[in-house]
């Protein structure tokens, strides 16, 4: 399965990357086997604080991620 990632602010700076398309095996996965796989390959974002948006839906706590879906890594938002 293959799954979309966005990067915005900080996470960005430490990717390198406003994107990629990243490849697992099997037709789902839990969000914490997608922050693992980053922590692996960006060790510097287990120091960041950021949040989770798949298919531009903010997600809080253990989530299915399915073929094809979006996920952004956003940094915390400020008040304005």
């Amino acid at each position: 399965m293959q799954i979309k990632l966005k990067y915005f602010g900080l996470v960005a700076d430490h990717t390198k990357k406003k994107d990629e398309v990243v490849f697992f095996e099997g037709n789902s996965i839990t969000l914490l086997e997608v922050q693992t796989r980053l922590h692996e390959n960006y060790p510097e974002l287990t120091k960041t604080t950021y949040s989770f948006a798949i298919n531009q839906k903010l997600i809080q706590g253990i989530t299915l991620v399915n073929n094809l879906d979006e996920i952004a890594l956003l940094p915390p938002f400020a008040g304005g």
